[in-house]
C-alpha cells in the first residue's frame, strides 16, 4: 500500500501514548495453520487477507500483540510475498520505537532482517528501494528534512484520524478527515500528498494529480509527492510527464532509493536510456513483468505504500507502500 512511505512535521500519536507500549506483550510467533478447502484439500491463510486483518487491528483497535501475530502469520503463509514482509518490517521498525526499552533492540532487528531479506531477493524492484530505505532509517542516516510547519493540535488530531481512517483502507472517509485537516493546516505539504493518496486509490486520477500538485506548491522538494505524481500521470496517460517527475524526485533526494527505483522500471519499461549518477547500485533491465507492472490497475500502488508514524516521517519514512 505500500504508502507508502511519507514524511510529515508533527508527532505521532503512536509515539505519544505510553500504554500500548507498556501493555504491549511479545508472544511467541505462532504458525499459520492450513484448513480445509471446499474439495477437502489443505489451503493456506491468504497472505494479504492476514495483513488486512493486521492493520484494523493496529490502526483502529490499537491492538499491538494481535496485529504482530496476524504479520508474523501472514509471512508465514507466504515468506516469499515481498509486499507481506515489508508491511510486517515496517511495523517491527515502528514497535522499535513505542515499546518498553529492553525489547526495542529486537524489535529493531526484526525489522532489519524483513528489510535486508526484501534486499537481497529483488533488488531493482521498487519494494526492495522501499526496505533499502527503511535500512537507512534505522541506521540513522539523515534524509533531506521536509519543509517545517507548525500545526494547530486540532488538525493534528483530525489528521491523526485520517491516517487511522486510511490503515484500515475506509479511503473515502479518511478524504473527509484529510480536507479537515489541510483546511486547518495548508501549509503542511505532506497532508496534502495524503489527500491526494486517498483520491489516487479510489481511481479519481484528476483529482489526484491537482492535490499532488498543491503539495509541491507548498513544498517543491516533497519527494513522495513527486513520485506519486508520477504514477498518478501515468494512470492518466501521459508518460513523459510520469518520467519528469520521477526525475525530480530523485533530484529532491538523491538518497531516495524507491524512487531511484520507480525510475528504473518506469524508464526502463518505456525504452528510455538513464544512468544512476548517486549511489553504488547498478540498474539492470526489468523482467518481464516489471515491465507490465506500469500498467497496474487503480490502487494497485497502495499495497506498496507504508504509512510511517509522525515521527518516522519527519526522518524521511519510507512511501510507498
Amino acid at each position: 500500500m505500500f504508502r507508502h512511505a511519507f514524511p510529515i512535521v508533527v508527532t505521532s500519536t503512536l509515539l505519544l501514548v505510553p500504554s500500548p507500549a507498556g501493555a504491549f506483550t511479545v508472544l511467541p510467533k505462532p504458525a499459520s495453520a492450513p484448513t480445509l478447502g471446499p474439495t477437502g484439500e489443505l489451503e493456506r491463510p491468504d497472505p494479504q487477507s492476514l495483513v488486512r486483518e493486521a492493520k484494523a487491528l493496529w490502526y483502529v483497535e490499537n491492538d499491538y500483540t494481535g496485529a504482530l501475530a496476524k504479520f508474523n502469520a501472514a509471512v508465514d503463509a507466504d515468506p516469499k510475498d515481498n509486499d507481506v514482509r515489508l508491511q510486517r518490517g515496517y511495523f517491527f521498525e515502528v514497535l522499535s520505537g513505542i515499546v518498553v526499552p529492553n525489547v526495542r533492540a529486537a524489535f529493531r532487528e526484526r525489522a532489519q532482517d524483513d528489510y535486508q531479506r526484501i534486499s537481497d531477493a529483488d533488488p531493482d524492484s521498487l519494494v526492495a528501494g522501499m526496505a533499502r530505505d527503511g535500512l537507512a532509517r534505522l541506521a540513522g542516516e539523515d534524509f533531506l528534512e521536509p519543509k517545517p510547519v507548525t500545526c494547530p493540535e486540532t488538525a493534528i488530531e483530525v489528521h491523526a484520524h485520517g491516517d487511522m481512517l486510511y490503515g484500515a483502507r475506509r479511503f473515502a472517509d479518511a478524504i473527509g478527515e484529510y480536507e479537515k485537516a489541510t483546511a486547518g493546516c495548508p501549509q503542511a505539504s505532506a497532508w496534502w500528498v495524503d489527500l491526494a493518496d486517498s483520491h489516487y486509490v479510489l481511481g479519481d486520477f484528476e483529482s489526484a494529480e491537482a492535490l499532488f500538485g498543491r503539495a509541491l506548491s507548498i513544498d517543491p522538494w516533497n519527494r513522495e509527492a513527486h513520485r506519486f505524481l508520477a504514477d498518478t500521470e501515468l494512470q492518466l496517460g501521459d508518460r513523459e510527464a510520469a518520467i519528469h517527475q520521477l526525475t525530480l524526485t530523485v533530484v529532491s533526494d538523491p538518497s531516495y532509493e524507491a524512487g531511484w527505483s520507480a525510475l528504473q522500471i518506469y524508464a526502463t519499461s518505456m525504452g528510455r536510456k538513464w544512468n544512476r549518477v548517486y549511489g553504488g547500485r547498478t540498474a539492470e533491465p526489468p523482467g518481464v513483468e516489471r515491465a507490465s507492472w506500469i500498467a497496474r490497475p487503480s490502487g494497485a500502488r497502495s499495497k506498496w505504500r507504508v504509512r510511517p508514524t509522525r515521527a518516522l516521517r519527519r526522518g524521511r519514512g519510507p512511501s510507498g507502500r
